[in-house]
């Protein structure tokens, strides 16, 4: 799990055009069991790139394979299997995912229900996670 993580916060340094990764869910709230996937939220200013190619997936390592593809909307999700079983949703999207004014209702949710900056050299999830809990 901690390379996971690892890898995760490198993605702002790796892939081009991602500004900011956060973890979320039952990871971030410290309440994940073995079996737990890891949710992430990538910010990218530029989505197409990361939902159009498949070569950011080895920065989890070799082997990652992509499982399922949806939309959320704002968001979109890429859950990729791991070779050792472990699943990774990473939630793709743009800044504007996290706006503060307005504070988007499903986002904060996000937040709410658990949430930790792994990666934000621009404040952009700080300043999100300070508005949501203000609110």
């Amino acid at each position: 799990m901690t390379a996971v993580l690892v890898a995760a916060a490198r993605l702002t340094g790796t892939v081009p055009g991602v500004v900011a990764v956060g973890l979320a869910g039952s990871w971030a709230r410290g309440t994940a069991r073995p079996d737990s996937d890891v949710d992430l939220v990538a910010l990218t200013d530029r989505p197409e790139r990361l939902l159009g190619t498949h070569d950011w997936f080895a920065a989890f390592g070799p082997g990652a394979e992509l499982v399922r593809s949806a939309d959320f909307g704002a968001i979109q999700e890429r859950r990729l299997r791991l070779p050792d079983g472990l699943v990774v949703e990473v939630g793709v999207g743009s800044p504007s995912w996290a706006a503060t004014d307005p504070l988007d209702a499903g986002t904060a949710r996000v937040v709410r229900d658990g949430f930790v900056a792994l990666a934000d050299p621009a404040g952009l999830l700080a300043a999100l996670v300070a508005a949501v809990r203000s609110s």
